[in-house]
Parts: structure tokens; C-alpha cells; sequence
């Protein structure tokens, strides 16, 4: 129980599946905090340049023009501002009171220059000046301040616990790829116990329990029909295996024995061997017949069935299978007979089509009476070609009528009959398989009615 608890564990965290789950909670973790950084440091760019226009508007406001256009500087300038200067023309004033820096590059700075963090000698560049100006009567001014040990200095602060924080977000983000992998796998992981259970416990059915992840409903009524058909396919398939069994025994046994009288025989006589051979290869040509209907009924059900579709007369393939069954009505006294509309065509697989007829007129002659009829009759009914194969037989009953399309199904009446009971079975997959459908109608005693609808070709 134990091994299989680890094993169920280390299914479920798969390296790859982990490492998915803990590169994407790392990248959503990443950008999280790139664009809080970039947000913070627009907020922080923002205000410092508010505080410098704010001081520099203060300043001008203490500050006035006299007359003759000459700045009247009646006071130092704010502590928001560590230089303000004044252009006008080639003439140029510089009011500051840090003395600790050399202004002699900014003789050739633009007085117009206005920016966020930029160089103050080469503002292409990033640095930690702030600069704004204002166009005045007579002239321009220009204030700046450096914003290393302000706004700077904070951003750089948010980078250093951000990217610390990004680092250590690895551990909480390995956990939640661990909580999500095993949240994730565990609703399979219950489907996959369930089927477990069902295929270890042949006769239990498949849970019809609604799971609690509601997207998993379906799959779970998917799984139920599937397991239903497959034990009702399985059930039906042990139900008729006698009759297979039987079917396929009676010329196998033919075959054994006319092998073994030929070797046993002490004549020597060829034409002994040759007719036993005969026989042989009739025997085998039987079963492999049996065996290739079979296959066929596999594929038309599985949806598989290759057709090769060419342009028909209907008509005339009713007319060649009927060529081909007359010597077998005869010796049963059974009178065929055809007619309706002609020149009806169809799009369909000729040897196909032809099988189907053949099924259908050969149940008719099979199953009935002595000195009987049967008669097929053609007709067109709106885009359709309806034909009607008409016995006087024995008829089907009602509790069987509706499954003598399923296969290996055999009816009572006729298990003394030799077959496989999957004539009318691969009728219906072949009549389907061409867009069609079948019917049937029938009366204990009064004989049966036999309905292919196929679609007429198109003019």
C-alpha cells in the first residue's frame, strides 16, 4: 500500500509538469514586479518634478521684471532648487548655493531642456538631474535639481527589495506549482482509480456518480455508455458463440474428414484424390467466406468500410443477382420475380450493393415456403429509390423483429438453417454506409417485407 501511495505520489509531481507550473508562477511573479517598478518610478519621477516646478514658480513669484527687461533677484533660490538660471540672448545668469559642483558646462546646456533623471552636461544620456523651464518676458529660466539622494535613491531602494523579493519568490511559488499539479491531478487521479476498480471487478459497473469537478461530468457518462456497450457487445458475443461454434465446426469437420478418408482410402486411384481435394478446397472457401463476412461486418460497423463508388443501374444489379440465384429458387420451387420503374441510377459500390441484394433475395428463398414467391419491386419516391423484397415465408416475430439487425443474432425459427446470423446485420451497415436506410415488415405465418431507401443520383 505504501509503494503504492509513493508511486501515485511521484506520478503525480512529475519533474516536467513542476517545473511548467513553477517557470510560469515565476514569470507572473516577474512581471508583477517589473511593472510595479515601473510604476513607481513614474510616480516618483512625477512628484520630483512637481516639487522642482513648485519651488521654481515660488522663486518667480518673490522674484518680478523691472522695466527695463534686467531680472531683479530679491532672494536665494528654494531649497527644492539646487541652481536656477537665467538666458537671455548671450547673456546668462546663474543663481546657486551648492558650491560644491562645477556649473561651467552649462554655459553650453539649452536652456529649453526639459527632463527626468538625465544627464546635466550630456541629457541624451541617463543621470540624476531634474530639469524644467519657463519662458519669461525678456528671457528664459531654467531650474535643476539632483536627485541622487532623493527620488534616486528611493527607486534604487525599490529595485534592491524587489529583486530580493523576486528571488525569494521561488520558494512560495514551488509550493503553489505543487498545490496546483496535485489539485489538477487529482480529479484524474479519481477517474483513473475508478476505471481501475471497474476493470478489476468485471461485474461492477462503472460509478454513475457526478464528480465534483463539473467538467468531468461528461467524460464520466462517455466512460459509463462505453463500459455498457462493451460488456453488452461481450455478453451478446458469449451468448452466440454456440451458434458461431456450430457454424464453423459443421465445415471444418466436413473437411477433416474427407482429408482423412482420402488417406486412409488404400485405392490409389487419382481421380479419389482429386475429388477429395475438390472437397477440401469447397469446405475452405466456405469458412473463409464466413470468416471474410465477418471481417466486412467489423469494418461497416467499426466505420471503416472502404467503398468504391461508381454510377449504377439499380435495376440491373437486382437483375444479376437474380441471375445468379435462379438455378438456387428453382431447386427449392421458389418463384423470382422484378419489377417497377427502371432507369433509376445510384451512387454505390457495386460489389457491395450487389451483396446486399443477394442477402435480402437469398433469406427470401431460405426461409420460404415450398413453391413459394418472392418478388422485388423498384420504385422512385421523391429524391429516393425505395426496393421491396416480398416473401411469403414464415415471418418474423414481434419480440424478434427488432433485433434481427444486431449481429450473430439468430431467430429461433431459424437456427436450423445454416448462417452466422450476419446477413442482415452487414445489410444495414452497407445500406447506412451509402446514406441509406432499411426496414423491415413482416407477420408470423404471412411472410415479410424487406424496405432498402437509398438516394437516387443526381441528374
Amino acid at each position: 500500500m505504501s509503494f503504492a501511495l509513493n508511486k501515485r505520489l511521484r506520478q503525480g509531481l512529475r519533474p516536467g509538469r513542476l517545473l511548467l507550473f513553477f517557470l510560469i508562477l515565476w514569470l507572473l511573479c516577474a512581471l508583477f514586479l517589473f511593472f510595479h517598478l515601473q510604476f513607481l518610478k513614474n510616480q516618483i519621477q512625477k512628484l520630483e518634478v512637481q516639487r522642482l516646478e513648485l519651488g521654481l514658480d515660488t522663486y518667480l513669484r518673490r522674484s518680478a521684471l523691472n522695466s527695463g527687461g534686467k531680472f531683479v533677484l530679491e532672494s536665494e533660490p528654494p531649497r527644492e532648487v539646487d541652481f536656477i538660471r537665467l538666458v537671455r540672448g548671450r547673456e546668462q545668469l546663474l543663481l546657486t548655493g551648492n558650491t560644491t559642483m562645477n556649473f561651467t558646462g552649462l554655459v553650453d546646456l539649452d536652456p529649453y531642456t526639459h527632463g527626468v533623471w538625465i544627464d546635466l552636461f550630456q541629457p541624451e544620456n541617463s543621470g540624476t538631474w531634474i530639469l524644467v523651464s519657463r519662458k519669461m518676458s525678456g528671457g528664459v529660466v531654467q531650474a535643476g535639481n539632483d536627485d541622487r539622494s532623493a527620488g534616486i535613491a528611493i527607486y534604487k531602494r525599490a529595485v534592491s527589495v524587489s529583486f530580493w523579493s523576486f528571488c525569494l519568490a521561488s520558494v512560495p511559488a514551488l509550493f503553489f506549482s505543487l498545490f496546483f499539479t496535485s489539485l489538477i491531478r487529482k480529479p484524474l487521479q479519481e477517474l483513473q482509480d475508478d476505471i481501475e476498480r471497474t476493470l478489476q471487478q468485471r461485474s461492477l459497473p462503472f460509478p454513475d456518480r457526478r464528480p465534483k469537478d463539473a467538467e468531468l461530468a461528461p467524460l464520466y457518462q462517455q466512460l459509463g455508455r462505453v463500459f455498457q456497450q462493451n460488456r453488452q457487445l461481450i455478453n451478446e458475443m458469449q451468448s452466440s458463440l454456440d451458434n458461431v461454434a456450430h457454424d464453423l465446426r459443421t465445415p471444418m469437420s466436413r473437411l477433416r474428414a474427407v482429408a482423412e478418408y482420402a488417406l486412409q482410402s488404400e485405392k490409389s486411384e487419382p481421380e479419389l484424390y482429386r475429388n477429395a481435394l475438390s472437397d477440401c478446397l469447397e469446405e475452405s472457401e466456405r469458412v473463409m467466406s464466413m470468416l471474410k463476412v465477418m471481417m466486412s461486418v467489423a469494418e461497416a460497423e467499426a466505420g471503416t468500410m472502404r467503398l468504391e463508388l461508381e454510377k449504377l443501374d439499380l435495376t440491373k444489379t437486382l437483375e444479376d443477382v437474380i441471375g445468379l440465384y435462379q438455378y438456387v429458387a428453382e431447386e427449392e420451387q421458389i418463384t423470382v420475380s422484378c419489377a417497377g420503374e427502371k432507369g433509376l441510377f445510384v451512387h454505390a459500390d457495386q460489389t457491395r450493393l450487389c451483396q446486399v441484394w443477394a442477402n435480402l433475395l437469398d433469406n427470401g428463398i431460405k426461409y420460404g415456403h415450398e413453391s413459394g414467391t418472392v418478388r422485388i419491386c423498384v420504385e422512385k419516391k421523391e429524391k429516393s429509390a425505395i426496393v421491396r423484397f416480398y416473401d411469403d415465408g414464415m415471418g418474423i416475430s414481434e419480440t424478434e423483429i427488432n433485433r434481427i439487425w444486431d449481429r450473430l443474432y439468430r431467430g429461433d425459427r431459424s437456427r436450423s438453417r445454416q448462417g452466422l446470423g450476419l446477413g442482415l446485420n452487414y445489410v444495414k451497415a452497407v445500406v447506412e454506409a451509402h446514406g441509406g436506410e432499411v426496414q423491415v415488415k413482416s407477420k408470423i405465418r404471412e411472410g415479410s417485407c424487406f424496405i432498402v431507401r437509398l438516394p437516387l443520383l443526381a441528374s
